[in-house]
């Protein structure tokens, strides 16, 4: 007798061939991760959604494109499809708070932290689970370190109570009691994309917004593979020999050799596709941000 098989695929959407062709429709199909819909609504890389369908920093896949999801921090208006959006949380503003005390056993996969003064965006207040997607940094004792996802958290409301749950990815492997410890909530980077232009030169670009997107909804934003950005005033590969490209200003891009001359080392994103000619240059790019 023949043993069955199963294929776990709660996660795909689509056929999972080579060109990931969804047999039904003949369009391109989608492979989820980490997650799957909160909801059980679907949406595409084409659409937006002031309600929140997938936990911030989801992966989805679309034939060579990932996408992560990720929140508007501000209206994303055109030239959005062709510039890079950031990550606009700067230095210290990335950490909701530090927390005054935190409670934790080995094995543990939740901690009871006292947070600090100011955390949150409105003082002293966090939404239920709004800090999913994002990480938590705990320092023990004898400098141990540990790092962990979290993927729940309890509420508070200006103060009220004056403790928070989070529930993390994995379990703990210290003991850390009290005073002890100190502990650090991050936010996910994707909670607040926008344009370029409001820290500039403090910014880190965290993808490619694929449609405007209103103020505050959730969407695909475009991490890695093919595409087009604007480029600056040198287009990527307009010098020989010269590949990759680089995060310029207001989300447009750079050659590196445009980079060098203006004195700057910027971030990486990724590098020209074809070839082209010193007048020229070349925009089609393949984004490097997050696989």
């Amino acid at each position: 007798m023949q043993a069955k098989s199963r294929l776990y695929a709660r996660r795909l959407r689509g056929d999972i061939g080579p060109l990931n062709i969804d047999p039904a429709s003949r369009l391109p199909g989608r492979i989820f991760g980490p997650a799957v819909s909160l909801n059980g609504a679907e949406q595409y890389y084409d659409e937006q959604s002031v309600v929140q369908n997938f936990t911030l920093g989801s992966r989805m896949v679309v034939d060579e494109r990932v996408f992560h999801y990720a929140r508007a921090g501000a209206a994303l208006v055109a030239p959005c499809t062709y510039r890079l959006a950031v990550n606009a949380d700067l230095n210290a503003g990335t950490t909701w708070g530090m927390a005054l005390n935190v409670d934790i056993a080995v094995g543990d996969v939740t901690c009871t932290i006292t947070p600090g003064a100011g955390y949150g965006e409105v003082p002293n207040t966090i939404a239920l689970n709004e800090l999913v997607g994002g990480w938590i940094e705990i320092w023990g004792p004898a400098n141990l370190f540990m790092w962990r996802r979290i993927v729940g958290n309890t509420a508070i409301l200006v103060g009220v109570p004056a403790t928070m749950v989070v529930t993390v990815d994995r379990p703990f492997n210290a003991i850390v009691v009290a005073a002890a410890g100190v502990a650090a909530l991050h936010r996910s980077i994707y909670r607040n994309s926008q344009m370029g232009g409001v820290y500039p030169g403090y910014e880190s670009a965290n993808g490619i917004a694929p449609i405007p997107v209103a103020n505050g909804s959730f969407f695909w934003l475009q991490t890695w593979g093919p595409c087009f950005i604007a480029p600056q005033f040198n287009a990527p590969g307009f010098a020989i020999n010269s590949r990759d490209v680089y995060l310029g200003t207001n989300g447009a891009v750079l050659d590196l050799t445009a980079m060098l001359l203006a004195g700057i080392a910027p971030q990486r994103i990724g590098y020209a596709m074809g070839a082209s000619t010193n007048a020229d240059g070349n925009s089609d790019i393949m984004l490097q941000l997050a696989p």
